[in-house]
């Protein structure tokens, strides 16, 4: 039954972990901590990588001449963050102005 619905399953976890040992308790604790630790820095990297690949997107679109209006629309990015790019990319010299 506890297979069946989820909230059964992780009661029973919750009581097996309660029912351990100390120390066994504490190596169940640990390792949750840790499954919970790596998903969010998985989570946070692909949020990071997700970033970047609008400022890549909204370099290109710059250097192709877009409207700035219409690149903050299609990224998501800020204003203040496409000009940041575009300023980086005129000190480069790659957007004849």
């Amino acid at each position: 039954m506890a297979n069946q619905d989820p909230i059964i399953e992780n009661a029973v976890d919750m009581l097996r972990t309660v029912s351990m040992d100390r120390e066994a308790r504490m190596l169940a604790e640990a390792r949750e901590k840790a499954l919970k630790d790596i998903n969010s820095i998985r989570g946070e990297g692909i949020e990071k990588g997700i970033k970047e690949g609008k400022r890549e997107d909204a370099k290109m679109m710059l250097m192709e001449g877009l409207d700035l209006h219409l690149i903050i629309k299609i990224t998501g990015l800020t204003e203040s963050e496409v000009l940041e790019l575009k300023d980086k990319i005129n000190l480069k010299g790659n957007i004849d102005e």
